[in-house]
């Protein structure tokens, strides 16, 4: 070989081997980052991971709390009682179910109504999957999620669903002697320093009762709705007029001893205040979208003296409720005239931020003279609640009288429902 050929071949020697070892470099690096894969990760890449994993974690949880709720300027609600749950829950699977609700769901969406207050837990039993409270008997032995199926049918429907709880009435004696020692009711029954002071019975009321005299209690109240909205998309919470059971001193006598107060009617209704507002804030730490409302008795007396429910103070001032239902199940002749009453409401409520939305008992439509005997009565109470200057909606006690009503009354419901579902068109 000549000195000029080699001259020649140098420069693709070198190239070559420059080449090789550029491929060799780059397939070291690829096994490096293969073999690394799950095992042990360099700085860099651990970073990266982690950065990825969080952003994963935050855009779920952003999901779930930013879901927006589904509700309406004018509400036009019914209650789903535990009772009409339990007929479609009682020894039915979960595809029997879904097909019942289903059938529920759109018959009151077809009859034009839009809200659905659904009785969620009516005790201290759960609908839906709770870490707080135990599964309703009324599953028995099934799994299924009624509130999950509820809200998928619901919304498809676009029907707005607020989860109805009665915060304060448990089981019986019976009841929570079955439950297991993981739940925090069963523990107060256990403790003979809760037993009688958290937790309560009371006379000619085979249920026990929670007592809001205790930081303790509001606090589970509260998580307990805490766990409902960051778990179900919920477009809102609803309470109803349970709260204290009873006007006997006996029934939180130690507590008030030991609160150094002097009246102990206004002490109750701080105690009900404090959990109202507790409940307030914990909902809209959540989800300031998911309305908060409560259904206290018609008659404004009786709120205060006999379930200490400042409905007063709910109504003109922020930071309580976003909507009051009055129960104002009265006729035009009643002790409490319906026209007076709602009235009554209507210069209550002076909050811009509050609704106003009226409860008209349907129920009664085969059960009391006034309404038996004229067809049409709850339409003609949702035209006059429609003329109070702060009207934002009405609502129906209950699903299963107005569409599941006893063979016997169907012709009397039959005419009162056609009179409602012209109303809400």
């Amino acid at each position: 070989m000549t000195i000029k050929r080699k001259i020649k071949i140098m420069p693709l020697v070198i190239i070559l081997i420059l080449f090789l070892t550029s491929c060799q470099k780059n397939i070291h690096t690829e096994l490096f980052e293969v073999r690394n894969e799950g095992i042990a990760l360099n700085s860099d890449i651990k970073e990266q991971i982690s950065g990825e994993k969080e952003k994963s974690e935050n855009s779920a949880q952003k999901e779930k709390i930013e879901y927006e709720p589904l509700n309406y300027d004018e509400q036009k609600a019914i209650w789903f009682s535990y009772i009409d749950l339990a007929e479609f829950i009682s020894g039915k699977s979960k595809s029997e179910f879904k097909e019942s609700i289903g059938t529920a769901l759109e018959n009151v969406c077809n009859a034009g109504f839009n809200t659905v207050y659904v009785h969620v837990r009516a005790f201290e039993d759960a609908y839906y999957k709770s870490e707080l409270f135990p599964k309703t008997a009324y599953l028995g032995e099934k799994t299924y999620d009624p509130l999950k199926i509820i809200l998928s049918k619901a919304h498809k429907l676009n029907l707005s669903v607020h989860a109805w709880i009665n915060p304060f009435r448990c089981g019986t004696e019976e009841t929570i002697e079955s439950l297991s020692d993981g739940y925090i009711i069963k523990k107060w029954y256990d403790d003979s320093e809760k037993n009688g002071t958290y937790l309560v019975s009371v006379k000619d009321d085979e249920h026990m009762w929670l007592n809001p005299a205790y930081d303790d209690v509001r606090k589970l109240v509260a998580d307990g709705v805490t766990e409902i909205v960051e778990n179900y998309k919920v477009d809102g919470i609803h309470f109803d007029d349970y709260f204290y059971p009873t006007t006997d001193k006996s029934f939180d006598r130690s507590a008030f001893e030991q609160s150094g107060k002097n009246n102990l009617s206004d002490w109750r209704i701080e105690n009900v205040n404090e959990m109202v507002k507790l409940v307030y804030d914990s909902i809209k730490e959540v989800n300031k979208e998911v309305m908060f409302g409560i259904s206290p008795q018609g008659n404004i007396e009786n709120d205060y003296e006999l379930q200490f429910a400042d409905i007063k103070t709910w109504c003109s001032k922020d930071g309580y409720v976003d909507y009051i239902t009055p129960q104002v199940y009265y006729g035009y002749s009643s002790t409490s005239p319906y026209l007076k009453t709602i009235k009554r409401w209507d210069s209550l409520k002076t909050n811009k931020n509050v609704k106003l939305v009226i409860g008209l008992a349907e129920y009664k439509v085969i059960s009391e003279d006034e309404y038996i005997h004229n067809e049409g009565i709850i339409a003609r109470q949702i035209k006059d609640a429609k003329k109070l200057s702060n009207y934002e909606g009405i609502a129906i006690y209950n699903y299963k009288n107005l569409f599941s009503a006893e063979s016997e009354y169907s012709n009397r419901v039959e005419s009162e429902y056609a009179y409602i579902t012209e109303e809400l068109s």
